[in-house]
């Protein structure tokens, strides 16, 4: 994918003549060999550093996926999607790291040399895929909260177990076969090409395909979390306002009735429960939400400033043209900045996870008390344990 080269135009310098760096000096004029030579210099650390955040991101998930079996039952399609995300952000890591090895590291720093392009269009389609994996889980969140908020008494009607698993399989393998099609709709191109040399790939409408596809999903996933933030913020209000009326009341009963009715001061009425339960899924309603909203923010600001890129800036038809509209170094620059937003992005989720979803942290700890081999304390097992079914994650989410 776009990301998986930190340097497009240094790839398609050296895919136009498949020899090694050294071999091509004579052939290029001293402006490329100055770029090269300097985006070599470049690529020997940064791709490293880049590899070295990739791995904490497949550590990190990595740990949230396997500790799923730990999760207390039943486990919400929340958590449920939540652990599919994070198995598509570990895979996602592991696909750039190929990536980084493969189409930077490999041909710019080692000068090794490349008789086919099968097995890089193999690895771009699965990251494009990956990508809008990622992008529709998101989406998928944003429904699941929002039949949730709007419609708790059809919510496990509307989202059963096999409804989930259906979506999940979808969300998995729609996108690979979406992207699969694009590398096999054209003779003589992507995998129908005798060296795989997918030129579709650098032209502006598989681009902005590919664009609106990751941005309709994106834009619509926001539009819902507004919605859901418009609704429990006004139930918000509405449980306050009601409680600083009972202070009101139960302050004019004190004074009136002094005597005799200390029983009936204490004691809860059904409205009042009715109450105190409807506030309990209203804020925890609103923390899911907001650490959601966390997640497509980051998520923004990472993948969607990549993708922003990737359709402005290509080498046909496209706003900007490598090496004309825009400069090498510039390019340079813009390219390795928002690949390295995404891989803070996908190294920074499993710490969301842990931090905002108690049931998540619950499972991770007992998965690491299993390794190390840990007695569980029961009565911290008993607190946590009970956590995602009922003040953290109520039957609506």
């Amino acid at each position: 994918m776009f990301t998986s080269t930190l340097a497009p135009m240094v790839l398609a310098l050296l895919e136009n003549d498949t020899s090694i760096i050294a071999t091509t000096q004579s052939s290029m004029s001293p402006e490329i060999l100055e770029y090269i030579k300097f985006a070599k210099g470049i690529y020997q650390w940064l791709v490293p550093l880049t590899i070295v955040i990739l791995l904490v991101a497949i550590l990190g998930n990595g740990l949230i996926v396997l500790s799923s079996p730990w999760l207390s039952s039943p486990v919400s399609p929340y958590l449920k999607l939540c652990i599919s995300l994070a198995a598509a952000d570990m895979w996602a890591a592991t696909l750039l790291i190929s990536g980084l090895i493969v189409n930077s590291y490999l041909p710019v720093v080692t000068g090794y040399k490349k008789t086919s392009l099968c097995f890089d269009a193999l690895l771009e389609m699965f990251r494009i895929s990956g990508m809008l994996t990622s992008d529709m889980h998101l989406f998928a969140l944003a429904i699941n909260q929002f039949l949730g908020t709007m419609y708790p008494l059809k919510y496990k009607i509307m989202v059963t177990t096999r409804r989930l698993r259906y979506i999940v399989f979808c969300l998995w393998f729609v996108p690979l076969l979406f992207v699969f099609g694009w590398f096999v709709a054209k003779e003589d191109d992507g995998l129908r090409h005798a060296n795989c040399s997918f030129n579709f790939y650098r032209r502006f409408p598989f681009r902005i395909t590919i664009f609106l596809i990751f941005m309709l999903p994106l834009i619509s996933t926001l539009i819902i979390y507004g919605c859901i933030l418009v609704k429990l913020l006004k139930a918000k209000v509405e449980f306050e306002s009601y409680c600083t009326d009972r202070k009101i009341d139960i302050s004019q009963n004190s004074q009136n009735s002094q005597n005799g009715q200390n029983g009936s001061k204490n004691s809860k009425t059904p409205a009042s429960r009715s109450y105190s339960t409807r506030s309990t899924n209203v804020y925890s309603k609103l923390k899911l939400v907001w650490t959601t909203l966390l997640i497509v923010s980051t998520f923004s600001l990472s993948w969607g400033l990549c993708v922003l890129y990737f359709v402005i800036v290509c080498e046909e038809g496209c706003m900007l043209i490598y090496n004309e509209n825009i400069g090498l170094y510039l390019s340079l620059f813009l390219s390795s900045s928002v690949n390295i937003l995404v891989m803070l992005k996908l190294a920074s989720n499993p710490f969301i996870y842990t931090l905002r979803i108690k049931a998540i942290r619950s499972s991770v700890d007992q998965f690491i008390n299993k390794i190390r081999r840990r007695p569980i304390d029961p009565k911290s097992f008993y607190v946590h344990s009970l956590v995602p079914t009922t003040t953290m994650e109520p039957t609506a989410i």
